[in-house]
């Protein structure tokens, strides 16, 4: 819209809600449609936007004319929200002098999924902390809930107060068609299906049968009736033939499970008489060890009573003390005179006279 134009508002238009004085706002389709576009792109998460436009009085009214939006990149998140930075204001200088030159930032818009037209207190902050750029209004979306409305900041109370509605105008808005063109917005991808939807047979033919049903209010030709049997009689005798194919099935698949039993229960047998092996085995594995056991105690003990034996047969030492005989020796160590003679030999003793202090071995 030109200044030649000010005087002349917009015929083809639509409202959106309700219009009251002092608070008119006309969004330009090409800006309106880029901005559902941006605010729903990358899933639906949080962005903000500039709103370019001018604002111009008209019958002694004030109405804001919006025929662009920029996009806000560059941006940072910074208290809970999406934030521009000097590189953002940067880009939206740019913009502005390349595809809308007559025209100024008026306000901006902010997506929050999940939110509705939720007005938070981030938002009033930031509001306050950009009112240097000239933002003017808030445009508030929840894409998932399809939810937006315009906002106007109360530079007094510091607050958005609501406004009931807006009006689209439609006009050729070639700055804007072209900024589309150079950023546009890509499509979420849909969702791929992970399950194939098939059709059975039943649903086929009733689809079928729908579409050869007369309409009504239009004469068709009498049906045949005789094709009509003959048409019958040859889906019986599919169906017969089908019937005797699945039951022909079913019998070979019978043969299977009684193979695959009968293979079964000979791998049970073999699997049973293996046990029946490994379980003499360890019966006889276990006897032989006992019995090698016995057969070590046994030699222990064997080796033990031949240590014995040899330590009494070998002789024994005895010095002779002063009134020793060969028979009060004998008595001694053996309990009686038996082993004087065994003595005498051992010893070499002629006679039976032993001399104290001798050393004499014991039998």
């Amino acid at each position: 819209m030109t200044n030649e134009e000010v005087n002349n508002l917009p015929n083809n238009v639509k409202q959106i809600g309700s219009i009251s004085d002092g608070n008119r706002i006309y969004l330009e389709d090409y800006a309106c449609t880029y901005l559902e576009q941006y605010s729903s792109s990358d899933g639906g998460s949080e962005k903000i936007a500039i709103l370019v436009g001018r604002n111009l009085t008209i019958n002694d009214d004030s109405v804001l004319f919006i025929n662009g939006v920029i996009q806000g990149k560059y941006t940072i998140q910074k208290n809970g929200m999406v934030e521009l930075t000097e590189k953002s204001w940067q880009y939206i200088d740019k913009q502005l002098n390349l595809y809308f030159k007559d025209c100024q930032v008026v306000g901006w818009a902010y997506a929050q999924p999940g939110f509705e037209d939720y007005i938070s207190e981030k938002l009033c902050t930031f509001q306050k902390n950009n009112i240097t750029k000239g933002l003017q209004v808030l445009y508030i979306t929840d894409p998932t809930e399809k939810i937006s409305g315009f906002y106007k900041w109360n530079n007094n109370e510091e607050v958005f107060g609501a406004i009931k509605g807006y009006i689209i105008y439609y006009e050729k808005n070639e700055g804007m068609h072209e900024y589309m063109l150079e950023n546009k917005i890509k499509e979420d991808k849909p969702k791929e299906i992970s399950e194939v939807q098939t059709e059975d047979a039943g649903a086929k033919a009733r689809a079928a049968a729908v579409k050869k049903v007369p309409k009504k209010g239009k004469h068709y030709a009498p049906i045949d009736q005789s094709k009509t049997i003959n048409l019958l009689g040859s889906v019986s005798f599919v169906m017969l033939l089908v019937c005797f194919i699945m039951g022909a099935g079913l019998v070979q698949n019978d043969d299977k499970l009684n193979s695959l039993e009968a293979q079964l229960t000979a791998l049970q047998n073999e699997f049973q008489s293996s046990r029946e092996v490994f379980a003499s085995y360890t019966e006889t594995t276990a006897s032989i060890t006992t019995k090698s056991e016995t057969l070590t105690e046994i030699t222990e003990a064997t080796s033990e009573a031949i240590t014995a034996n040899t330590a009494l047969t070998e002789p024994t030492k005895y010095k002779v003390q002063a009134g020793d005989t060969l028979i009060s020796i004998s008595k001694a160590k053996y309990g009686n005179t038996s082993m004087v003679q065994e003595i005498k030999e051992l010893n070499n003793i002629e006679d039976n006279k032993i001399i104290a202090g001798k050393t004499l071995l014991l039998p």
